[in-house]
């Protein structure tokens, strides 16, 4: 099981490699509202003009005063979320892929997971529904976001579930009728009795860097690896955009040592291996859930 925070962590490694950014702690805790901040360590490159990172958090310092290590700022910089923080806390000075940005890169890739183009999904189980036999149409009760049905199944017996043929779904209906506003069609009435209906539905994003990626977004740890890509891929993208400013460009190497394009190139190659993953995960999903509706 992985949390969010600790699948942009391992993202955070890839993109880093090695560099090192300037630390420090805090001495004493803070509320969500407090505009002071007093540091362990020398104030060091944390000064006016400069921001840092902690939690989730962006702080931008107004004053820094290097002899009581105390810091003047205004919280939730960015439009990052104000919070409280413990003594001891971890505050990153100017980092390159801050937490929250790639918080909102991740749940666009989670998003993107279940696009028509990627195909991928999670399958969600109900036994909810109860079929009197005689109604064409019946709401889907308690269900939500479906993409798909993949099978519905009655129960016959206690020991025989028959897969019911010749169903439909139908979405998008008033929710006076259909609370849901999803329906089954049945277009060949089975027999009357409670129903175990498996569809697919997205994934669900992640609210913060402590929701689990199993047990709340519904990513399976099979597909972690193809979200850090898709978070990789995304922060690469923005670097490469800053790389290519022309507004304002100082007396610099670095046109000679990274050239424009250099990033893309990267994030290319990340890219090709995220479809290949994406395509070797939807054909894993095709052979474990085969269609079994027939209408």
């Amino acid at each position: 099981m992985s949390t969010a925070g600790a699948l942009l962590d391992r993202v955070q490694r890839q993109l880093l490699s090695g560099t090192v950014e300037e630390r420090n702690k805090l001495a004493t805790g803070v509320d969500a509202d407090d505009t002071s901040f007093v540091l362990t360590y020398e104030v060091g490159g944390f000064r006016e003009g400069t921001v840092f990172e902690i939690g989730s958090e962006l702080v931008y310092i107004w004053s820094a005063a290097t002899g009581t290590k105390t810091l003047t700022v205004e919280r939730g910089y960015a439009g990052t979320t104000p919070a409280s923080h413990s003594a001891g806390a971890i505050a990153t000075l100017n980092p390159r892929f801050p937490k929250q940005q790639m918080l909102d890169a991740l749940n666009q890739d989670i998003d993107d997971l279940s696009s028509p183009a990627n195909g991928l999904f999670q399958v969600v189980t109900t036994d909810a529904i109860t079929y009197n036999g005689s109604d064409r149409q019946i709401d889907m009760t308690g269900v939500t976001n479906v993409l798909d049905l993949i099978d519905v199944r009655v129960k016959y017996k206690s020991d025989d579930f028959p897969i019911v043929h010749r169903v439909r779904l139908q979405r998008n209906l008033p929710v006076a009728d259909f609370p849901s506003t999803y329906a089954l069609v049945f277009d060949e009435a089975p027999v009357a009795g409670k129903l175990i209906v498996r569809y697919t539905a997205p994934f669900v994003r992640a609210a913060s860097t402590s929701s689990d990626i199993q047990s709340v977004c519904k990513v399976p740890v099979t597909m972690e690896d193809i979200l850090e890509m898709g978070v990789m891929v995304r922060m690469l993208s923005v670097r490469e955009i800053k790389r290519n400013f022309t507004e304002a460009q100082g007396d610099t190497r670095r046109a000679d040592e990274v050239p424009p394009g250099a990033m893309r190139d990267s994030f290319t190659n990340i890219l090709r291996l995220r479809r290949d993953r994406i395509i070797a995960e939807k054909a894993k999903l095709a052979r474990q859930y085969p269609l079994t509706i027939r209408v």
